[in-house]
């Protein structure tokens, strides 16, 4: 056992996380659920790098109470392992999903192995039978230890899950590679488990947080922060590389009738609740393949790499279907419309003739939809 290099090791870990918790300050401010786990997962690795550093440090010394010290050190850093995988599934889950009803509802289930070991651990204390400490104050881990190693790798298998029935129903998330938390975590978890008397799982664990950190600060300069669809920027950048490389694409403009009316008469709260749904509808309704865009205000773009003008005609009529649905299964109080235009975008096309395109067609099925009498924002035409 190399103390000299377990307490750089843990002191490296617990220096990323201090940098990273000051850096992350401006994003705590958003007092999202999502932010808070990844302060919370901060904070706890980083108690935990001190806390692996000093059980190593107690090993087989003697003072008094130090065996009391060396068992809710090491009890705190099995707490710890469970705590912050389990964590981690909730924090996948919400930057994935955006939903903390689907957090309320799942998440009791899939947190009872945490639950279940938390209460052995806690009982550990008592009867040793995960991990103990001899006369000698030497720390021992027990076969039944080893049970929470599959436990923390069950948890980093769950979030991979997710993230492929993610993938498979709305299609690649650009700025949440989770592969950047979970392969440190097995690599550093492996060579512990392998290897006792090395300590390098919690440091491996703090660059993880940092990988994930730098993918957040990609995400909040492309994602639309109200309806977590790809922003502005994002669109001008993947309109660069379609022009550069020569590529053919399709795109749907959208803009949402009716919008000033709703936020007139309920409120601008109102106004961002219909700008969200209109967003899911838009995500539920475009192949995996496609890219949803906020493009300004109550405007939507829809591109997708494609030939086939069809295929843009597909997804229209999936938007009407989608957003009649709504009116007649949500009860909101108000109803959604959508406008719509697509063109083209050919190898010899400009950005703002494809643009431009998309926007006189909507313009023109919004003109129409505006000069009919009588129309009521009560009944809007799907």
């Amino acid at each position: 056992m190399n103390l000299q290099a377990i307490i750089l090791t843990n002191c490296i870990g617990f220096a990323l996380l201090v940098i990273l918790l000051i850096s992350s300050h401006l994003v705590r401010q958003r007092q999202q659920l999502s932010d808070n786990l990844f302060t919370v997962m901060i904070v706890i690795t980083a108690v935990s790098c001190m806390a692996e550093m000093f059980t190593f440090l107690i090993d087989g010394k003697f003072f008094p109470g130090v065996r009391m010290m060396h068992m809710l050190g090491d009890t705190y850093l099995y707490l710890a392992n469970l705590f912050v995988s389990s964590v981690w599934c909730i924090y996948v889950d919400l930057r994935l999903y955006h939903d903390e009803k689907r957090i309320r509802k799942l998440y009791p289930r899939v947190c009872i192995p945490a639950i279940i070991g938390a209460a052995g651990i806690v009982l550990n204390l008592k009867f040793e039978f995960l991990f103990s400490i001899d006369e000698e104050n030497f720390y021992y881990r027990q076969p039944a230890g080893y049970c929470y190693y599959l436990v923390t790798f069950g948890y980093l298998v769950y979030s991979m899950i997710l993230r492929m029935q993610y993938r498979k129903k709305y299609g690649k998330d650009h700025f949440f590679p989770i592969y950047m938390f979970i392969v440190p975590i097995v690599l550093g978890a492996t060579a512990q488990y392998i290897f006792y008397g090395i300590s390098v799982g919690w440091c491996c664990t703090a660059l993880g947080l940092v990988g994930i950190y730098m993918s957040l600060q990609n995400e909040l300069s492309y994602i639309d922060p109200l309806t977590k669809l790809y922003n502005r920027n994002y669109l001008e950048h993947i309109l660069t590389r379609i022009s550069r490389k020569h590529l053919s694409a399709g795109g749907i403009m959208i803009d949402l009738d009716y919008f000033k009316i709703i936020n007139d008469k309920y409120g601008h709260t109102v106004g961002d609740d219909a700008l969200i749904e209109a967003a899911k509808i838009i995500r539920r309704s475009i192949p995996a393949r496609a890219l949803p865009i906020r493009f300004a205000g109550d405007e939507f773009i829809i591109l997708l790499r494609t030939e086939q003008e069809e295929d843009m005609l597909t997804i229209e009529e999936e938007l009407r279907k989608a957003v009649k649905a709504f009116n007649q299964e949500q009860k909101k109080q108000y109803l959604l419309s959508f406008s719509l235009g697509h063109s083209m975008y050919q190898a010899e096309s400009s950005a703002d003739v494809f643009l431009n395109q998309m926007d006189s067609k909507m313009y023109a099925e919004k003109k129409t939809k505006h000069s009919r009498s009588s129309v009521k924002l009560t009944e809007p035409a799907a």
